[in-house]
């Protein structure tokens, strides 16, 4: 079971390695039922995201709580979690 209020974001810009990293993820993540929000990082949504969380790097992950509080943020192609990882926070 997993808490649909918690929401997970794949930040990504557009025509990269991260855009087809974020997807893949993405699906990876569709059969766990993490709630999973794909944002190209230069579109307003996720400008507005990486501005009000201080995301500095994409591709990036990012978990935020039903509050609106951060719980775990993720930067860069080499240091991005696994899809398992991803559930087991988005569980808590």
């Amino acid at each position: 079971m997993y808490n649909k209020a918690m929401t997970t974001y794949l930040l990504y810009n557009r025509q990269t390695a991260g855009e087809r990293q974020m997807q893949a993820l993405a699906e990876r993540l569709k059969p766990l039922l993490v709630n999973t929000e794909l944002l190209d990082a230069d579109s307003l949504r996720g400008i507005q995201l990486a501005e009000h969380y201080d995301v500095m790097a994409r591709p990036a992950v990012l978990i935020v709580r039903d509050d609106g509080s951060p719980m775990q943020l993720w930067e860069d192609a080499e240091q991005l979690p696994s899809p398992e990882d991803i559930r087991y926070l988005a569980a808590q």
